[in-house]
């Protein structure tokens, strides 16, 4: 039976915000930042994501941290 390998090849850092309402709809934009270090803490990666937000005029709604794997299946 083989089992799996799972490799991560990237992470990022995804921050979703939202400007307001505008005709009738609530208006959210998201960008996205790479290169995140792998062994990021939880802690300083939503304390990381206010400061971004923060900056900027829209309110930040939340952040998620993407994480892209690799998995090869070994024999």
């Amino acid at each position: 039976m083989a089992t799996i390998q799972k490799n991560t090849e990237s992470i990022g850092m995804k921050i979703t915000v939202n400007h307001g309402e505008r005709e009738g709809k609530i208006v959210k934009s998201s960008k996205t930042y790479g290169d995140i270090k792998e062994s990021v803490t939880d802690d300083a990666f939503v304390a990381t994501a206010k400061a971004i937000a923060g900056m900027q005029e829209p309110i930040r709604e939340k952040q998620v941290k993407v994480t892209a794997e690799e998995l090869i299946e070994v024999a």
